[in-house]
């Protein structure tokens, strides 16, 4: 039995019992060992003594089996296992496993790789076997510039070298969604860190944490809205190509200005810019008009707010680690840069092959820049293995950057590598021939598939591909980057681009394409430097390649074009072999998920309304601003609505609120008098399907609706059924990926829906172990003195924000017996109502009065530590309220957390407000205007 040692695995404290069962172990002995599989999927453990066992999982590489040694659990305390987190095990209950061939293959992972030259494994949310260049690479210390292609591995290697660092440490890069992803598979398997204090942002979340940005990003479709009626007075048709001018050249480049003049950019150096000479002067025209556009609207470019908030920026980061860096433009990187105590303490990482923004990025300047700016980057690694692309498909990648670098020359020597596919598909390209026969073939077998992308150049090249592809994976190859499917249709790149692909192969001879291996090499045709404007065209078709997994379908309605020769892709066929592929609705929900959180918004609309068929609910959700007019109508005491009164006592019924009933009492409405009678009534009337924990009922509705709809009373099932307690319904909607994140009316989220309901009904609380582990959100984005501070949900204040959320309102209102009682949350409120919550999301330690009242300091408003997040207001000794500065980000608005709650601030009285406190407080003790003159003074109370 072949055996794996996780990299974090410490058996020190009983390592001659470890190393007798490991004995067992690879011997195959697994009675010897006493293996036993556990109830949690894919965990076995094997006894080392009577108290102490190893935990362990079964894995999978080339027909092999593997263990995967995981962690020595002491003391039988499996609820302190970081894998079991907070189960509890009986192990009387644990079955024996006497062979390796009693397993289930779905409980094995599936390894990608394994070393043969070592015994040790990383672990992300799967077990990871570095290569020789990504161990070689792991153990080399900052600073770090780590090259590689897509499927090179690049990014897990480097959120393993995250975890070596200490002290405060960003990782940031452009895409919002590759920061979440990166987090989600750094903290998997509850890995924890007491050592790093770290920031996974995007870019944009970056400059926000310097200051918020006003306004709102222009980005391309918005961009395009406002040049197409002016393309022609401005003379120029290529929105993208001038878009790409204004975000990557006008504006980016220099790091001393917010843009560059027009006297500046009219004498660029023809390698300088993607227009010649000749159209710059109208080019800059045109930007001038969208600098107006821009203020005149509220608009932003990301380059130029990079500039001005640069002074904002202070040494802040022990480490930085930049993904995808190929992405960012000079200024973006000065700034991040500029944000490290120590200049040298960086980590950079990307490909400058997948650059399909004319940023004119080359690791050349990226070096330059650091030496200029006293910014010293030294060492260069390459990754030259690909775990991703079949090698079929990297062998055409390959021939594009030897074509690229025959033609144009290396960029640097640092992109001048070729790639090795490790994969185990071998994958299959075909060129067909682009006729309408062809594209009807490929749609009517691919347009309900999951499995299959069309890829166009442009932008505005999606619509033609529409006519016939009715997929709606349908990206330019803009979009396109960061996403992989498994079979890729790339749509006319070449013969919708002849003119340019015909400079890029002018003079490339096929002898330059062979061999195994490519040359670093200047370009030889430096007279003609317009040619770098091509470089983005190939870098494209580069792109679009190399999303494929493991099929390429490359579609031209001309084979008379050089570079399909060099490629050897010199025969055009008509006949599509393809059979039909159709995905399940699962599958294209998460496909919408996974676009949505990518960005593409677009495609993920287009598959909820032409595939899942989704549509609007025939009600209109009672929300916080639609409630004020239906109060008008129920509680117009000229005229009696019973309607609006029933659905206006049903809300006050479902969301306590007892204003309302009691005004519907004062109006005569004879069911708010005696409502607790009521409440059962109401409650089956409505929510029964969630009573009786029916999925296939809640199935239904999300079938015509879709996961997140919104029911009569403004709740989407994922909130109904936390509020309801509803496990199997739970269970259905986190596996098809409900958004915890949305609120109800009250601004709770799920899990602050659930935080509350176990502090008002304690028999809630036997089931939040079973209901916690689905709510948690990745992180919360609040706002505090005009800057965003970004809480992962692994943090004490993460949970303290949520709780304060849930239940700050309801504590004050306990406390506030007298009018002398001091108000707000203490840290004994929070001991009491987190004592019975489970290890798995709360271990002990948090759960102290000292570890919350220090915490709780910490982040005080006026307070001074370097780590203050500034939450709460101290009101009194001991006593603290949500600091009503801040703001939550919902979708994409601030909103204040008191508006949010929908309650007051809770602050201390004025004087002249505990006076009237106490005028008030004698009235109601029947003494009207006899206040004691012994109690003038309100230093006798206890405030």
């Amino acid at each position: 039995m072949n055996i794996l040692y996780y990299s974090d695995l410490n058996y020190s404290k009983v390592k001659k019992q470890f190393e007798k069962t490991v004995a067992y172990l690879k011997a195959g002995d697994f009675s010897s060992a006493e293996v036993k599989k556990m109830a949690n999927k894919g965990f076995y453990r094997a006894k080392l003594d009577y108290a102490n066992r190893l935990l362990f999982k079964f894995a999978r590489h080339n027909g092999q089996y593997y263990l995967l040694l995981l962690e020595v659990i002491y003391n039988h305390e499996y609820e302190k296992s970081r894998f079991l987190r907070g189960t509890k095990i009986d192990e009387n209950k644990l079955k024996n496993l006497s062979s390796a061939d009693e397993t289930d293959e779905q409980d094995s992972e599936k390894l990608v790789y394994v070393n043969p030259g070592s015994v040790n494994f990383h672990m992300l949310d799967k077990a990871i076997s570095f290569d020789e260049d990504q161990q070689r690479l792991f153990r080399l210390k900052p600073p770090v510039i780590i090259i590689g292609s897509a499927g090179s591995g690049k990014t897990v290697l480097t959120l393993e070298k995250l975890k070596t660092l200490k002290g405060d440490v960003l990782y940031v890069t452009l895409s919002p969604f590759l920061v979440e992803n990166s987090a989600t598979l750094y903290y998997a398997n509850n890995y924890e860190n007491d050592k790093q204090e770290i920031d996974f942002l995007s870019y944009k979340e970056f400059l926000e944490t310097l200051k918020i940005i006003k306004g709102r990003e222009l980005d391309y479709r918005g961009f395009e809205e406002w040049l197409h009626p002016r393309s022609h007075s401005f003379g120029i048709k290529e929105s993208h190509k001038l878009f790409e001018e204004f975000r990557g050249v006008l504006t980016g480049k220099e790091i001393t200005k917010e843009y560059i003049s027009r006297e500046d950019y009219v004498g660029l150096g023809i390698k300088q810019s993607i227009f010649i000479s000749q159209e710059r002067v109208k080019v800059y025209t045109a930007f001038g008009k969208y600098l107006e556009f821009l203020r005149e609207n509220d608009l932003y470019d990301l380059n130029m707010v990079s500039f001005h908030w640069l002074k904002y920026c202070e040494p802040r980061y022990d480490f930085i680690v930049i993904d995808e860096v190929q992405d960012f433009t000079n200024i973006q990187l000065f700034i991040l840069l500029k944000s490290l105590k120590n200049p040298d303490n960086f980590i950079l990482c990307g490909d400058s092959n997948q650059n399909v923004h004319p940023n004119f990025f080359s690791w050349t300047n990226v070096k330059t820049m650091f030496y200029k700016h006293e910014l010293s980057g030294k060492e260069v690694q390459i990754l030259r293995s690909n775990y991703r692309n079949s090698p079929t498909i990297t062998n055409i990648a390959n021939k594009l950057l030897k074509i690229k670098n025959a033609r144009f020359g290396s960029i640097d020597k640092e992109s001048t590598y070729l790639v090795e596919s490790l994969a185990s598909n071998t994958g299959e390209v075909h060129l067909l021939n682009d006729s309408r026969n062809t594209r009807q073939q490929m749609n009517d077998n691919t347009m309900r598939s999951t499995k299959y992308a069309v890829l166009v150049m442009k932008p505005e090249d999606r619509a033609d591909a529409r006519k016939i592809f009715k997929t709606p994976l349908v990206f330019s190859i803009q979009e396109a980057k960061g996403l992989e499917y498994r079979n890729i249709i790339a749509l006319n790149f070449i013969s919708g681009n002849s003119s340019e692909f015909h400079e890029i192969t002018k003079g490339v001879d096929p002898g330059q394409i062979e061999g195994e291996a490519i040359n670093y090499s200047r370009g030889k045709d430096k007279s003609d430097k317009s040619l770098e404007a091509y470089k983005i065209y190939i870098n494209s078709l580069y792109v679009a390649v190399t999303r494929g997994i493991e099929n390429l379908y490359i579609l031209e309605s001309s084979d008379r074009h050089d570079i399909l020769r060099l490629l050897g892709l010199a025969k055009i066929s008509d006949k599509v072999k393809l059979e039909e592929d159709v995905s399940s609705m699962e599958d294209w929900k998460e496909e919408a998920r996974k676009l949505e959180m990518q960005g593409k918004k677009e495609q993920a609309e287009d598959i909820r309304k032409s595939i899942l068929e989704i549509r609007e609910p025939e009600w209109e959700p009672l929300t916080p601003g639609s409630i004020s007019e239906l109060k008008k109508q129920a509680l117009d005491p000229g005229h009696y609505n019973k309607k609006a009164k029933d659905l206006l006592f049903h809300y006050a019924i479902l969301n306590d609120d007892q204003d309302i009933i009691q005004r519907l009492s004062g109006l005569k409405y004879r069911k708010a008098d005696n409502y607790e009678s009521e409440m059962a009534t109401v409650f089956r009337k409505y929510y029964s399907t969630y009573e009786k924990d029916d999925v296939q009922m809640v199935e239904q509705n999300i079938r015509k609706y879709g996961i997140d709809y919104r029911d009569r009373f403004n709740l989407t099932p994922l909130l109904a059924a936390v509020q309801s307690g509803s496990f199997k319904i739970l269970d259905f909607l986190t596996s098809r990926n409900a958004d915890s994140s949305l609120t109800d009316n009250t601004g709770k989220n799920a899990l602050q829906i659930a935080l509350f309901q176990s502090y008002i009904r304690p028999v809630y609380l036997r089931k939040l172990e079973r209901i916690l582990p689905y709510l948690l959100t990745d992180n919360i984005s609040i706002m505090v003195e005009d800057r965003l501070v970004k809480i992962d949900n692994h943090k004490i204040e993460y949970f303290l924000l949520n709780f304060f959320i849930s239940l700050q309102k309801v504590i004050v209102s306990n406390c506030a017996t007298y009018f002398w009682s001091s108000q707000g949350v203490q840290a004994g409120d929070i001991e009491r109502a987190v004592s019975a919550y489970p290890e798995s999301f709360m271990q002990e330690y948090r759960k102290k009065r000292t570890y919350i009242s220090a915490n709780l300091s910490k982040n005080e408003i006026d307070g001074r530590n370097p780590y203050n997040k500034k939450l709460f207001k101290r009101l009194y000794r001991g006593y603290y309220a949500l600091n009503p500065g801040l703001a939550v980000r919902i979708n994409d608005d601030w909103i204040n957390i008191y508006d949010l709650m929908h309650t007051d601030e809770v602050k201390v009285p004025t004087p002249e407000e505990k006076h009237q406190m106490k005028e008030e407080y004698f009235k109601d003790l029947h003494e009207p205007g006899n206040i004691d003159d012994d109690y003038d003074d309100f230093d006798d109370y206890p405030f």
